[in-house]
């Protein structure tokens, strides 16, 4: 039964909308599957901000553009999805074999990509599909 439900989980952890799942498991550890799952999931958010950035690049700012929102927001938000989804895959490199790993990396993750996106739509910045 155990298999089972660390399969299940796995399989949420595959799909983008599992990071909520992931934060409510009660275990203080997670599949590794799961670690790497939330650590890959960053792309889509990630790419929408730096997208946003490379719009915003040229000066003077086209309209839409926030530069304070820029450097106040969305840089740091970016910086701390770089810094979760980091140390979730230095832990999968430095623990091959392992089968389960600390779900606070996963929460670091879900959170980050939360603020994150939380940010881009607050402020109508649409989100990349790739």
């Amino acid at each position: 039964m155990r298999i089972f439900s660390l399969a299940a989980v796995a399989a949420l952890a595959i799909s983008l909308g599992s990071c909520a799942a992931l934060q409510k498991l009660s275990s203080t550890n997670v599949p590794t599957v799961a670690i790497s799952a939330a650590a890959e999931g960053t792309n889509v958010a990630e790419i929408s901000a730096k997208n946003y950035l490379l719009f915003c690049a040229p000066v003077p700012l086209p309209k839409g553009c926030d530069d304070t929102l820029i450097k106040t927001k969305i840089i740091p938000a970016v910086k701390n999805v770089q810094v979760a989804r980091t140390a979730a895959r230095t832990f999968i490199a430095n623990n091959p074999g392992a089968t389960l790993g600390p779900s606070t990396l996963v929460s670091a993750v879900t959170t980050a990509i939360t603020t994150l996106q939380t940010i881009l739509t607050q402020n109508n910045i649409p989100v990349s599909s790739k």
